[in-house]
């Protein structure tokens, strides 16, 4: 079982236009593995065909469980212009669709264009917070990272559907890139677990990713401040905004996502 998502992660080229990764076990939250996962595979094998420009912004959905075992991704260029590039994966198991994603990759622009974005409060320094014991959140992924919680824990019934607080990989990958933020923002549980008491079965069915700059500059061994807020639930569905920050207050990711309630 490799505990390093880099390498949990690693596709191995069939052609130009397809891949073939194995989904190894410990990286699962219920019958599949994590979302996060799914959607770091696609991003790794998206980057592999366009190495030269960075991901800026990607839109994935995750119809059924990844299972553990071989899977298939086949890519295609819908668009590369001189700047940006248009690429989508899709990741087979069987004749089923476990992932698909559309990512748009694209060079630095130096344009007379910029806006900073204001970061939270970050609260206390993430070597200032205990992390979570080993074990004491059920889903298996979770053991490859440490999360460091500075806000209401899950099933505490909260007034607020939020979660924040620190988290990075146990392993340092060599180098934190975007795939290793594509899963980095999908370890916390959904914000609205704040406010039950009890469990309930959800599972990411839509996900966004947009980058910045910032998350092209990261420490491996550092981790990110993590927060979430839900947005609306309804008719058995969760629209939720979470994002990733840098301790220095930089954001780096920002990423919407769609939860079904299972049950």
């Amino acid at each position: 079982m490799p505990d390093c998502f880099t390498e949990a992660t690693a596709v191995h080229t069939v052609d130009h236009d397809r891949f073939v990764a194995e989904v190894p076990d410990g990286w699962q939250q219920g019958r599949g593995a994590f979302g996060g996962y799914g959607v770091g595979l696609a991003v790794r094998a998206l980057a592999t065909r366009e190495p030269d420009r960075p991901l800026r912004a990607l839109t994935a959905e995750l119809p059924g469980p990844l299972a553990t075992g071989e899977a298939q991704i086949e890519t295609r260029v819908l668009r590369r212009g001189t700047g940006m590039s248009s690429l989508e994966a899709t990741i087979f198991q069987g004749d089923e669709v476990k992932v698909r994603a559309t990512g748009l990759f694209g060079t630095r622009r130096d344009v007379d264009v910029s806006l900073e974005a204001t970061p939270p409060d970050l609260g206390p320094a993430p070597d200032d917070v205990p992390p979570i014991p080993d074990g004491a959140l059920p889903p298996r992924f979770v053991q490859h990272y440490e999360i460091r919680l500075t806000g209401a824990p899950p099933f505490s019934g909260a007034a607020e559907a939020t979660a924040t607080g620190w988290v990075r990989l146990r392993v340092p990958p060599p180098t934190l890139g975007a795939p290793e933020v594509a899963g980095l923002v999908d370890v916390f549980w959904p914000s609205l677990f704040s406010t039950l008491t009890a469990p309930r079965p959800m599972a990411t069915v839509t996900y966004t990713l947009q980058l910045t700059e910032a998350a092209y500059d990261l420490a491996p061994d550092r981790p990110l401040y993590f927060r979430s807020r839900g947005i609306v639930a309804s008719g058995g569905y969760l629209s939720e905004l979470r994002e990733l920050w840098t301790e220095d207050g930089r954001l780096v990711a920002l990423n919407p996502q769609t939860f079904v309630v299972i049950k």
